[in-house]
């Protein structure tokens, strides 16, 4: 997103204006934030220009529960920071030159000509993701942490897997994965809206694993054997794979459980209020966003 943030310098030093002498300089940052993930102790996330050399940048500590900001389990996951000149900095910096940001030695050549650092100011950071495993079912409705008290060791594993279903692909283990055993009548992808319930027997496809209640299950109506029973027809021209078709229960070989894992779009923003930077006309800052696409862990299911 494209951002225009209003500051105000005085001429004539840094802690404060005389005789009204003021001038404004626009300065364009884009809000898209990156993040230092080399240094273990804290966070470095900021935003940087190169014509001219300019910076902004939050600092805090790197602990387990701030990581959950770029890899939560819950959405949104939520921290705040007080700025203390501390352990939680802010600040505009211009350079001589562009720096860089995560270099653990410092470039010599690079010199910092101006630097306003907050003196306050409270940071919200929110982390949010639409669905843990991406099969397009919230969480929520996947049983992930149904007490609601924090603790996701109860979720719920509908196939016993060891594998909870809010980050499982496939909860059932048929090998036909959840995000592809939805009628999506209302086109928005998420199975447990529009579920697909072959057999009628008010379970959905994607939490059972016969189907079509032919007594072979789904997993075993793999004709070619190659792990997926989404391509395998009795007849050619057939619109109902063998897995959904009560006509056929001839089972074929086991074929091991698919690997599960996938990919997760984590979108973090960060907002400053009462920021205490002497050179910024204003209370509030949209600071920006850090977006992450993350692949989980490989579980596999047949061990």
């Amino acid at each position: 997103m494209h951002r225009l943030i209003l500051f105000t310098f005085c001429l004539l030093c840094l802690s404060t204006c005389d005789d009204g002498d003021i001038i404004n300089v626009d300065l364009e940052f884009d809000g898209n934030l990156e993040v230092c993930e080399n240094i273990t102790s804290e966070y470095i996330v900021y935003d940087i220009n190169t014509d001219p050399s300019e910076s902004l940048s939050l600092i805090f500590p790197r602990t387990a529960d701030d990581e959950l900001l770029f890899n939560p389990i819950e959405t949104p996951y939520v921290r705040t920071y007080s700025i203390n000149g501390g352990s939680v900095r802010f600040n505009y910096r211009t350079y001589n030159q562009t720096p860089e940001f995560c270099n653990s030695i410092p470039d010599p050549d690079i010199m910092i000509l101006e630097d306003y650092e907050a003196n306050g100011g409270t940071v919200t950071a929110i982390a949010t993701f639409i669905d843990s495993d991406d099969d397009g079912i919230p969480n929520e409705d996947e049983g992930a942490d149904p007490n609601g008290d924090g603790d996701f060791s109860d979720s719920l594993d509908t196939d016993g897997d060891g594998i909870f279903n809010y980050i499982d692909r496939d909860d059932d283990n048929d090998n036909v994965f959840t995000e592809d055993e939805d009628d999506n009548e209302d086109g928005d992808n998420n199975p447990f809206t529009n579920p697909r319930d072959t057999d009628g027997d008010g379970i959905p496809d994607y939490l059972e694993n016969d189907d079509d209640d032919d007594g072979t299950p789904t997993r075993l109506e793999d004709e070619d054997e190659d792990g997926n029973p989404l391509n395998d027809f009795l007849n050619d021209g057939d619109e109902l794979p063998r897995y959904r078709d009560n006509s056929t229960n001839q089972a074929f070989g086991e074929t091991p459980l698919r690997t599960n894992f996938f990919t997760r779009t984590i979108t973090t923003t960060f907002t400053i209020d009462n920021l205490g930077l002497e050179i910024l006309n204003a209370q509030f800052l949209d600071f920006g966003t850090y977006e992450e696409t993350i692949t989980s862990e490989v579980f596999d299911p047949n061990e």
